[in-house]
C-alpha cells in the first residue's frame, strides 16, 4: 500500500516538473516579447465636461514629448516611465489630474481632467486670473475664455492669492463665489461682482441696471432670499428702471433707492 502511494507521488512529480518548465519558458518568451515592444499609438482623452477648452489634445502631446524633443512613438514600451509622463502633463496650469496607461499591443492611453474655473478676476493693474473650484488661482488663457462670474474692484486682486482664499478672511469670499456658481438661478442672473476697497460687495445682474449693495460676504444665503423677494414681488410692480440701488446688507430689510 505504501509503495503504491509513493509511486503516485513520484508520477505526479514527474508530471508537474515538465509543466512548470513549460510555464517558465512561456513566461520568459512573453517577457522578452514585451521588452521588445515599441509604442505604436497614443490615445488622448481630455475631459471637457464643464465646457472648458483650456487644454487640447495637441497641448497634451506637446507635454508628453517635451514639445517634440522627446518622442514617444517608436520607443520601447518598457523603457517609458508612466509616472514621469503623468508629471509632465500635470505641469499644465489647467490640468487637474492625468493618468497614463499602456496595453499589451504597444498603445498608450492618456486621460486628462481639467481644472474648473468658477470666477474670473479682472485686475486693472495686473494680469487677470481665474478662481478654480478647489480654491486654486489659475492664470488667464489666450486659448479660451470661460463664461463665469466676473470680479473686479480694488479688493479683487487679493482673491488672486490661493493662500488668501483659504485664510479666515478670504474663505467667506470663496464660499460666496461657490454659492453663486452652484446655484442655477444666481449663476445665470449675477453677471458681475465688484469688491470695494473696504471688502464690501456690489453685485450686478443680467436684468436692469441696479447696483445690488450686498455688504460683506456674511449671511449671504438670507441676502439672496431677500433679493429673490425683490425680483418676485417688487420688480414686477415697480418696473425695471424704478430703482438705482437695492440694499441687502441690513438685517431683515430690503431698501430700494
Amino acid at each position: 500500500m505504501l509503495n503504491w502511494r509513493k509511486k503516485i507521488k513520484d508520477n505526479k512529480r514527474w508530471i508537474l516538473l515538465p509543466l512548470l518548465a513549460i510555464v517558465l519558458v512561456m513566461m520568459g518568451f512573453v517577457a522578452n516579447q514585451q521588452s521588445e515592444k515599441t509604442v505604436k499609438n497614443i490615445f488622448i482623452h481630455v475631459d471637457q465636461e464643464h465646457d472648458n477648452y483650456f487644454v487640447g489634445k495637441e497641448d497634451v502631446l506637446d507635454l508628453l514629448t517635451s514639445n517634440g524633443s522627446d518622442p514617444i512613438i517608436g520607443q520601447y514600451v518598457d523603457k517609458i516611465s508612466l509616472k514621469e509622463l503623468e508629471v509632465r502633463v500635470k505641469s499644465h496650469n489647467f490640468v487637474e489630474n492625468a493618468q497614463v496607461f499602456k496595453d499589451p499591443k504597444g498603445n498608450l492611453t492618456v486621460k486628462v481632467s481639467q481644472c474648473k474655473p468658477i470666477a474670473r478676476i479682472i485686475d486693472a493693474k495686473g494680469p487677470n486670473a481665474y478662481i478654480g473650484s478647489n480654491g486654486e488661482c489659475l492664470p488667464s488663457s489666450e486659448k479660451f475664455t470661460a463664461r463665469v462670474l466676473l470680479i473686479d474692484g480694488d479688493f479683487a486682486k487679493k482673491l488672486k492669492n490661493a493662500e488668501f482664499l483659504n485664510s479666515e478672511e478670504g474663505m467667506p469670499y470663496f464660499e460666496l463665489i461657490q454659492f453663486v456658481h452652484n446655484d442655477q438661478l444666481w449663476k445665470a442672473q449675477i453677471a458681475q461682482m465688484t469688491v470695494l476697497g473696504n471688502g464690501e460687495i456690489q453685485l450686478y445682474s443680467q436684468i436692469g441696471d441696479q447696483v445690488i449693495d450686498f455688504g460683506k460676504p456674511i449671511d449671504f444665503e438670507n441676502k439672496f432670499k431677500k433679493l429673490k423677494i425683490f425680483y418676485k414681488k417688487i420688480y414686477p410692480f415697480k418696473g425695471y428702471n424704478q430703482y438705482n440701488k437695492v440694499i441687502l446688507k441690513f438685517d431683515n430689510q430690503i431698501i430700494c433707492e
